[in-house]
């Protein structure tokens, strides 16, 4: 009798998922602390409330691969806040159904704090700083009311805006 069980994939074999990068990873208890290494993961998400859902459990798992030392609730607020945005403001009525569609970026940085992108497709945000601090909506002020840096920037090449939030590793309550 042959046996059933699926067959495990070499190191480094493409599986055709986005999942096989995250098998490669050390486990927490080998990370460096205070190391120069820069761990990041993206992924796409639609442009509709879908996404919301979609990003906040992406969240959660990526944050714990990277063993984030940090409030998890808080990154994944903070991303759900900035994915929201990204949905009711950044996608341009005039870009193709085939082509709506936001970028989520997270990234552990050489310090330990937890860098969160949001690309969307519109390059313009009247009045940021106003936006950032409640005058304008409330989602980026929620969001830096996370104790999060809101910042925005447009890509060197392409188009639209990416809006990144930036949290520090610090005590977490229980």
């Amino acid at each position: 009798m042959t046996s059933s069980a699926p067959r495990r994939p070499s190191p480094g074999e493409n599986r055709g998922t986005a999942e096989a990068p995250l098998l490669a990873l050390p486990p927490c208890a080998g990370a460096p602390t205070g190391s120069s290494l820069v761990r990041s993961f993206t992924t796409h998400l639609p442009g509709d409330t879908r996404a919301l859902y979609l990003s906040r459990v992406w969240t959660r798992r990526i944050v714990t691969v990277l063993c984030w030392h940090g409030n998890v609730l808080s990154a994944v607020e903070a991303v759900a806040r900035l994915v929201d945005n990204g949905v009711r403001h950044g996608i341009p009525s005039s870009v193709p159904s085939s082509e709506v569609q936001l970028t989520l970026s997270i990234a552990a940085d050489e310090i330990g704090s937890l860098v969160i992108d949001v690309a969307d497709l519109n390059p313009a945000f009247l009045d940021f700083d106003a936006a950032v601090r409640g005058e304008r909506g409330r989602g980026l002020w929620q969001v830096a009311s996370l104790s999060a840096k809101v910042t925005r920037f447009l890509p060197h090449e392409g188009r639209g805006k990416t809006v990144r939030a930036v949290l520090v590793p610090g005590p977490v309550d229980v």
